[in-house]
């Protein structure tokens, strides 16, 4: 009987250790197939301290990191994307990538490594600026996109808030819950938004988050920020949000950015040019 117990006991463990195994290996199949999605949240702290205004320089910093990297190989697509007033010393880096490997390439380039540490308390800069909490990144693939996708060359490239509004709603569903069903939900609620009558969303994205497949990340881009207001009101959006809520881990945390070029102003946020 204790023989055939640890048989029992032993079987349980394999199986376990090859859905471990089986779950590893399509994380990593997902990374070889691309692209991949990594969104990464800059947190900078809007004071002066020893003359150094810790906004101008982190935003400096940060666009010519944007620009040094557009020759980087297999780079689809980079978008420095500020949120709105009140929230203008927080940004959404977006980038695109070929394949999980030109990502990795890219983070050993001296112009992503440098970035990162002049940004993160190089001592040329006192030490102390210019973050308040270190930038967060999240690799994504791409799970399915509606109207123009989000590397589309034909979407607008206005800069601040008399451009498009960008939307990152980050979703967490229950990973004891259905997240297929959640997904499905994400890609309906998708579909409808982008083919419904009086919706001026321009671009959707859904993505999965690679090391935590219950995490979604869902990319919207609108003509302006009215037409958004408008549409979370409306009954498509209302029966969504009541449909999904009970899948859901945490709420919704939705990010509204405007397109940034070369210019931060303090208190401001992105302008043109």
């Amino acid at each position: 009987m204790r023989a055939y117990g640890r048989l029992l006991c032993a079987a349980i463990l394999l199986s376990g250790m090859i859905a471990s195994t089986a779950n590893a290996e399509e994380r990593e199949d997902a990374r070889n197939r691309g692209p991949v999605y990594n969104v990464a949240h800059l947190d900078v702290i809007p004071v002066t301290i020893g003359g150094i205004d810790f906004l101008q320089n982190a935003y400096s910093l940060l666009f010519k990191y944007r620009d040094e990297s557009k020759t980087d190989a297999g780079l689809r697509s980079f978008r420095v994307l500020n949120l709105v007033p009140p929230a203008t010393n927080h940004s959404e880096i977006v980038q695109v990538w070929s394949s999980y490997e030109a990502y990795k390439d890219h983070l050993a380039k001296s112009h992503t490594v440098g970035f990162r540490f002049d940004v993160q308390g190089n001592p040329a800069l006192g030490g102390i600026c210019c973050v308040g909490s270190p930038i967060d990144d999240r690799q994504y693939r791409l799970v399915q996109s509606f109207k123009a996708p989000w590397t589309s060359a034909a979407i607008p490239s206005t800069v601040g808030p008399s451009g498009a509004l960008f939307v990152i709603t980050y979703v967490e569903l229950l990973q004891e819950g259905n997240v297929a069903r959640g997904e499905d939900q994400l890609l309906d609620y998708g579909a409808a938004t982008s083919s419904l009558n009086g919706s001026r969303i321009l671009s959707y994205s859904v993505l999965q988050q690679l090391d935590r497949p219950n995490r979604y990340a869902v990319l919207e881009i609108w003509d302006r920020q009215t037409s958004y207001d408008t549409w979370q009101t409306l009954g498509t959006t209302t029966t969504f949000v009541a449909r999904i809520k009970p899948l859901l881990g945490s709420p919704f945390d939705h990010r509204l950015t405007v397109l940034c070029g070369n210019t931060y102003v303090d208190n401001t946020g992105c302008t043109p040019p």
